[in-house]
């Protein structure tokens, strides 16, 4: 399947979900007033249904968000409807690996610069461990500089809109080093190759 179809789809599938959603959180509790079923019971259980429905969409739209931009080496990526934003120097990327496929593919992204981002992590231990083929090469990173330190995030939310955010690395982060899992994700996003 080719990338831009498969993004076509998943914003579809997204609007059919919300639409979906929104009508059974409306006709319920107007079936319920309809039939005349308005007792304790019937009325408790409809407000639980309501409260799922709403977890569940609030749930949804915040696994979808994934919004990116780069201006003047700055790639700022938000992940989520709750805000986790990060601010990142295109120059200061030095490794990009990708795990899974297809919608659930995640990014890990290592840079040698923290800049105001709470949430970004030292590579340490738990790297290693999650990620061991990025922690091959990130070991020979820092043998070339062993006073350095690196940080790293992971994108897991977005589904098939990250494939446009790793070209996007991909175009701006020169002396970042990719991983060949994230060289087959860059030939997704840019059409040279399909997926199943």
């Amino acid at each position: 399947m080719d990338i831009n179809k498969a993004i076509r789809k998943q914003k579809k599938s997204y609007k059919i979900f919300m639409l979906s959603m929104s009508f059974i959180f409306l006709i319920l509790p107007l079936a319920l007033f309809i039939t005349g079923y308005t007792n304790l019971f019937f009325l408790s259980y409809l407000i639980f249904i309501e409260i799922m429905i709403l977890i569940s969409i609030v749930a949804r739209i915040n696994w979808e968000k994934l919004q990116f931009q780069c201006q003047n080496n700055k790639l700022k990526i938000k992940v989520g409807s709750f805000g986790k934003q990060y601010i990142l120097f295109c120059d200061k990327i030095v490794l990009v690996h990708t795990e899974k496929k297809n919608e659930d593919m995640e990014i890990i992204i290592v840079t040698s610069l923290k800049f105001r981002n709470k949430k970004i992590k030292p590579v340490g231990l738990d790297f290693h461990k999650s990620y061991p083929y990025a922690a091959q090469l990130y070991t020979k990173i820092k043998k070339s500089n062993p006073e350095g330190e690196y940080y790293y995030i992971t994108i897991k939310k977005g589904g098939y809109f990250k494939y446009s955010l790793l070209d996007l690395i991909y175009k701006n982060s020169a002396k970042a080093i990719f991983t060949e899992e994230a060289i087959q994700n860059i030939k997704i996003a840019r059409g040279q190759i399909e997926f199943n």
